[in-house]
């Protein structure tokens, strides 16, 4: 709008001022329509707050609210605004500003680009989604590179599409944790944190009466105690890369005793080894070692036992490495594609992991 463009005729005053005219009819426009664009403002932050304290989750059988009193818990606050300054730190070159974590975060747009910038993949930016069905298709995709490259023990992981899409915000705070755990937010993330969630239950056949319950969930824990930056400690060298590098003539000694251990072990199975790039790069005999050093069983159709398709090797492998870091082994400096890859540095430190955890058992 050109103000210099509209007329306003002077306009006699009322009351005291009456018969004298309005000799600044511009500043007094100005000064309406700053007020209105102030209240629009306004208005604005009131909807994108009140948007995220109506983020919940809704199924067949209950509806999931986070309550009032959490949205005002200073603890969350300070999570969700060190968040928030972490993220668009990293989308500062996308000149990206998130202002709502969860309004902004819910159709995988955004989400996209934050996975692209942390760990340099590449997804595919489609037009912006309008309808519901696209904007799910565009976020499962987005989820499914996510837990990819975070490698969780699926039963860990405690967002869903349906949830991030509703802008549960419990289900976008455990995402957005994991991820600054993973990559490596500057500043630790507070200890510690917990949001009260209100359950209401539908009433059913066998619950005529509708009830209500309320659940804590754990958001942090001790952060103090928590492993950080696991993809900027892939880049730390270690004791295989000084072996590698420096005393390539003890490689194979290695090779031999941890050969040796594998075998061993495996050999309650009635399984054998004996090539160590070969015989653990289908992630069979790594999550058979961890089911006897365990006592467990691993159900058949959790992974596939004789696998040809890399999907599935890169399947198996994956779960090995979650089952470790389920058993407190510290994540060994490699990635499941190494392994499958047949990477000699990359198995030699999965073995060096499990050899140090259990080799009094064998």
């Amino acid at each position: 709008m050109n103000l210099d463009t509209i007329a306003v005729p002077p306009t006699p005053t009322t009351g005291e001022d009456s018969g004298q005219v309005d000799t600044h009819p511009i500043p007094r426009l100005l000064k309406k329509l700053d007020e209105l664009e102030r209240a629009k403002e306004e208005a604005l932050k009131q909807a994108a707050s009140s948007a995220m304290e109506s983020g919940m989750y809704e199924s067949a059988d209950f509806k999931r609210q986070v309550s009032s009193e959490s949205l005002s818990d200073p603890k969350i606050k300070a999570l969700m605004q060190q968040l928030r300054e972490w993220i668009n730190d990293v989308l500062t070159d996308d000149h990206i500003v998130v202002k709502n974590l969860c309004e902004d975060l819910y159709d995988g747009q955004v989400l996209s680009h934050l996975i692209e910038s942390l760990a340099g993949a590449k997804i595919e930016h489609k037009e912006v989604a309008q309808s519901v069905a696209t904007q799910k298709a565009k976020l499962t995709e987005v989820l499914n590179q996510t837990n990819y490259y975070l490698q969780m023990n699926p039963e860990s992981i405690k967002w869903s599409v349906d949830n991030i899409h509703n802008k549960y915000l419990p289900s976008v705070l455990h995402l957005l944790v994991a991820l600054a755990r993973h990559y490596g937010i500057p500043k630790r993330l507070p200890s510690f944190v917990t949001i009260k969630v209100i359950q209401i239950n539908k009433a059913s056949a066998a619950n005529p009466e509708p009830s209500e319950e309320t659940n804590v969930e754990q958001i942090t824990g001790d952060e103090e105690r928590e492993t950080y930056n696991f993809a900027a400690r892939q880049q730390e060298r270690d004791v295989f890369d000084t072996l590698f590098d420096s005393a390539p003539d003890r490689v194979n000694n290695v090779k031999e005793k941890l050969l040796t251990f594998s075998s061993n072990m495996l050999s309650k199975m009635d399984r054998t080894c004996g090539n160590i790039e070969e015989d653990f790069a289908s992630g069979v005999n790594l999550i058979f070692m961890m089911s006897i050093a365990e006592s467990y069983y691993v159900p058949l159709y959790s992974f596939t036992l004789e696998p040809d398709a890399y999907d599935h090797k890169l399947h198996n492998v994956t779960l090995a490495l979650n089952l470790m870091m389920e058993a407190g082994i510290e994540r060994p400096k490699c990635t499941a594609e190494s392994i499958v890859s047949r990477d000699l540095k990359s198995t030699l430190r999965v073995l060096f992991a499990i050899y140090t955890k259990y080799k009094h058992q064998m």
